[in-house]
């Protein structure tokens, strides 16, 4: 017997994948936003300058290899990044509404989204395994079953909701 949580009578677990794609595109938004409030600033420079601020040490190898890597992305770079935050916030917001809705293209969106990390997931466990990789992938094969196995949850943008009837 499946736990709970996980059970198709209870949306329990669908609440979850809601509350978490609303994390995420809230997430993302913020940053995105975060980046376009910087304007056209050198982001290396920006961090050298917070970092002295907050007394870290600049001239370690952690800090220097950050700068260097953040030197690599320019104003434009810095926009066009903050822009797709943006923008990836704002669809995990919609789908986040479609699942409440118990529309049938977020559930397609979250399994396709979902699936397509997940050979991404087994690479990263096989060059740096971690336990916070392996539950985070553990977590994403049970959304995308959960999902296939409770379609009945779902419907389609036309077909008509009868929230009254029980049977």
């Amino acid at each position: 017997m499946a736990p709970m949580i996980i059970n198709h009578r209870s949306p329990l677990f669908l609440k979850y994948i809601i509350l978490e794609r609303i994390a995420k595109g809230a997430v993302a938004f913020l940053i995105g936003l975060g980046g376009l409030s910087l304007g056209p600033v050198r982001l290396n420079h920006l961090l050298y300058h917070w970092a002295q601020n907050f007394n870290i040490d600049t001239d370690n190898a952690f800090t220097g290899q950050i700068f260097r890597k953040t030197g690599l992305v320019g104003p434009n770079m810095l926009m066009i990044i903050s822009v797709g935050g943006i923008v990836y916030g704002m669809v995990n917001f919609t789908v986040a509404w479609g699942l409440h809705r118990r529309f049938r293209w977020a559930e397609y969106m979250t399994i396709i989204e979902i699936s397509a990390l997940i050979p991404l997931e087994v690479y990263a466990m096989h060059s740096h395994f971690s336990p916070w990789r392996l539950g985070a992938f553990i977590l994403n094969v049970i959304i995308v079953i959960y999902l296939l196995r409770n379609r009945q949850l779902f419907h389609g943008i036309h077909e008509a909701v009868d929230e009254g009837d029980p049977a």
